[in-house]
């Protein structure tokens, strides 16, 4: 019961930081290098390709994430959705990559 406290305490600590610094990217981020190809070398980097999809599928995919987000839908909400609709687990990075390279002025 200790051990399953414990566990659950650092998986909503971890979930909170990175939240956190997925909003302080998104805030803080600039204009200097956001580019289709700059969101592609970094989900590259980060592993968080969609699987099966070419470059351009993922920048159209990434543009999307930009549109939902900016039309109300939340930055978790968005990372599920990433998630399940592409069946795989880098939603986090994805958007992140997303609104750092495609849409940095996205604020909130």
């Amino acid at each position: 019961m200790f051990t399953t406290r414990i566990r659950r305490n650092t998986i909503a600590a971890t979930f909170a930081l990175t939240v956190a610094g997925l909003s302080a990217g998104i805030i803080g981020a600039g204009t200097a290098s956001a580019t289709p190809a700059s969101f592609l070398d970094e989900i590259s980097i980060n592993n968080a390709g969609l699987p099966g999809k070419t470059a351009d599928e993922m920048v159209a995919a990434g543009y999307a994430t930009c549109d939902h987000l900016r039309h109300g839908t939340s930055v978790l909400d968005e990372m599920s959705a990433v998630e399940h609709t592409y069946n795989f687990n880098q939603g986090t990075l994805f958007v992140s990559a997303a609104t750092t390279n495609l849409c940095p002025d996205f604020a909130g």
